[in-house]
């Protein structure tokens, strides 16, 4: 009771946030809990629909008929590690049988998932609720945070995925509750090292991310912070010596990178560099590095269906790409900004349109339709952000900048692929500075009012 009475707004936004999603889930699943067409007449499955998450989907079920210690890696390390063993995980618990006796997708008890992600999610929410709490931020502030991290659709779309980001998202947070107030006992270092390894392998895109608190705690504490980095970085080691190994006792090859960070520049940012250089459309600067990757494969008479012949194919793209890059800064600078500036242009409603449209979202009149209104809602936050962002420093606040590091991060690192859900953990980084937004512009309505008064 005493803890209703002190936090009774946060309270009611999670109760209100969930019966929406509620209603959210009952909704996605009745719509698109089924087969569907694409308009050239191939089918698609409303849910699980793109590449990923069939990915995702298909390990999930893999892992869940043999949940093993033996079983945790047994195919090469593509994508992210943890999203499809917390699936497989959750269906034995959920009872998610994944394909029906005809090999079809079947999501009967899918809606668990999600309520576990959500309540997961809310947890992680209100742990970073407490510790602002405890930080000297006005209380109006923390509440518009909160509203912001539990309400904002470019953000909370994912609630009802298999993607991985709801976790990646609530994971992140808690890392938001320790750097906004960093400890000063040195073993609390120890487990902040194992949520970040444990980030990393929910999504590979936080790999470097160990970096930013590394320059905080050199910056805070300087020669006294050896010893606390020391504790942040062995859990991390630990963790990337015990994937590496996984992957050397399949395969022969020690290594803790997904190979899809190997050929990514090739497959989708080179095409753009490569068409400029040689005045040529897309479609035939890919066409063009086809060949050239399958060229290479027969000069080096490469076995793709061997682990270790597709890693020499991917290292080859991915030096190709960078020398390529290299030898071409202002063009690759150039490409690289345009898609960093397509990435900033939130899209809320992209789940449910790609559901709607399938594949055809991206090249359908919904896709241009939805345009205007995308830029003026991206407008409005970055705005808001923009005002919360002076107004923090004229209060002399250091904790919502220090989330800003975060989200350089991951600007930097993943922006260049151009889309907007890569760019959502920056835009979570951002919710201290939106909050501040908010407060100040109330502020100033409120105050206009009662002078009028």
């Amino acid at each position: 009771m005493y803890f209703y009475n002190q936090h009774k707004t946060l309270i009611t936004l999670l109760v209100l946030s969930f019966i929406l999603f509620f209603i959210n889930i009952d909704f996605q699943i009745t719509k698109f809990g089924k087969v569907l067409k694409n308009q050239d007449g191939s089918e698609y499955h409303g849910i699980i629909k793109s590449p990923p998450e069939l990915k995702i989907w298909k390990k999930a079920s893999e892992f869940k008929s043999d949940i093993s210690i033996k079983n945790l890696q047994p195919y090469e390390f593509r994508h992210h590690f943890l999203p499809p063993k917390i699936l497989g995980l959750s269906s034995t618990i959920f009872k998610i049988e994944f394909y029906d006796h005809k090999k079809n997708i079947n999501i009967k008890n899918l809606n668990y998932f999600f309520y576990f992600q959500i309540f997961f999610y809310y947890l992680c929410v209100i742990v970073f609720y407490l510790k602002l709490t405890k930080i000297n931020i006005k209380k109006s502030i923390i509440n518009i945070t909160v509203c912001f991290l539990i309400f904002e659709p470019t953000i909370s779309q994912y609630n009802s995925t298999i993607f991985g980001e709801t976790i990646f998202f609530s994971l992140l947070i808690l890392i938001f509750t320790y750097l906004i107030d960093l400890p000063k006992k040195n073993y609390n270092y120890f487990l902040l090292g194992l949520l970040f390894a444990i980030l990393y392998l929910q999504r590979s895109v936080a790999m470097f991310l160990i970096v930013v608190p590394i320059l905080i705690l050199l910056f805070k504490f300087r020669y006294k912070s050896i010893l606390k980095i020391l504790y942040l970085l062995t859990p991390f080691l630990i963790v990337l010596l015990l994937l590496g190994s996984l992957n050397y006792k399949r395969s022969g090859i020690f290594y803790f990178l997904p190979t899809q960070t190997k050929d990514n520049l090739y497959n989708y940012f080179l095409p753009k560099v490569d068409a400029k250089i040689f005045n040529i459309t897309s479609s035939e600067s890919k066409k063009k590095l086809m060949k050239i990757k399958d060229n290479f494969v027969i000069k080096n008479n490469l076995d793709l269906s061997k682990e270790g012949d597709r890693i020499v194919f991917y290292n080859f793209q991915k030096n190709k790409a960078i020398n390529t890059m290299m030898d071409n800064k202002l063009i690759t600078f150039e490409k690289a900004l345009i898609s960093s500036f397509h990435s900033t242009l939130l899209n809320p409603m992209e789940i449910v349109s790609t559901r709607i449209k399938g594949k055809d979202y991206y090249k359908s009149e919904l896709h241009q339709k939805n345009i205007k209104y995308r830029i003026l809602y991206s407008f409005l936050i970055y705005l808001i952000i923009f005002i919360g962002f002076f107004y923090s420093i004229k209060k002399k606040y250091i904790a919502p900048h220090i989330l800003l590091l975060v989200g350089i991060y991951f600007f930097v690192i993943s922006s260049w692929v151009g889309y907007t859900r890569y760019f959502v953990p920056t835009l979570l980084s951002l919710c201290l500075y939106f909050g501040f937004g908010i407060d100040f512009i109330f502020s100033k309505l409120k105050g206009n009012y009662s002078n009028n008064v």
